[in-house]
């Protein structure tokens, strides 16, 4: 038994409205009444199975809807967060100690410390910093430099070796056999493009170099940390 209001009126526009298939949100806004109040007054009241998808298709749409506009804010939030971030670093040139500093910690974070003298990524940025950090603080020249690529079996080994060739300056010939994944060892859905490539150090002293890189991120850590 659906209990009704003192307002007669308003009683039997809303049933009329939900008969004819309008949301409870649509039906407050039209009848100036809560969703509580129509709820109890509608209960009894049964939708057709197309007034029912017709409901849920638009509720859908509204918060398709919703979402693109919070995915819209969101695009212009952080668009200020960067902007900020570049006017904090308010100089037109890096200085060669900083860059030093840098270099070093990269080779730390991403680069061997056992044997052998190389650093590995995929971010081109990575590559590109590191070789001319080499470069300029080792004064490696490009002979001395051996790529290898860590690829998966699907990828066209030829183009990507061209591609890391044309970005890096450095000659097909200076690149060693890369490393090619079997298939059925591990899935992933976001294969890297371009793959892993190696920087290796080749060269008489190169040991004595990654002692020496790993001995300036130490005095590094001791002047910050310690």
């Amino acid at each position: 038994m659906v209990r009704k209001p003192k307002n007669k009126i308003l009683y039997e526009q809303t049933r009329e409205l939900r008969r004819q298939g309008f949301s409870y949100g649509e039906i407050s806004k039209k009848c100036l009444t809560t969703k509580s109040n129509i709820s109890l007054w509608c209960r009894d009241i049964r939708l057709s199975r197309t007034q029912y998808n017709k409901l849920i298709a638009n509720k859908k749409g509204i918060l398709k809807l919703g979402s693109q506009r919070l995915h819209e804010i969101r695009v212009a939030e952080i668009a200020k967060v960067k902007e900020s971030a570049r006017n904090e670093i308010n100089v037109k040139t890096v200085d060669d100690f900083t860059f030093f500093v840098a270099g070093a910690i990269l080779y730390w974070a991403e680069g061997c410390k056992t044997s052998g003298l190389y650093i590995s990524n995929s971010d081109e940025r990575v590559i590109l910093f590191m070789l001319k950090w080499f470069k300029k603080f080792l004064h490696i020249n490009s002979n001395q430099i051996k790529l290898h690529l860590h690829i998966h079996n699907r990828d066209n080994d030829l183009a990507i070796k061209k591609y890391w060739s044309k970005l890096t300056n450095i000659p097909l010939e200076n690149f060693g056999k890369s490393f090619i994944k079997p298939p059925g060892t591990g899935h992933r859905k976001n294969i890297l493009p371009y793959g892993i490539i190696r920087i290796q150090i080749r060269g008489k002293g190169t040991e004595n170099l990654r002692h020496r890189i790993l001995t300036w991120v130490e005095r590094i850590y001791q002047l910050i940390i310690v």
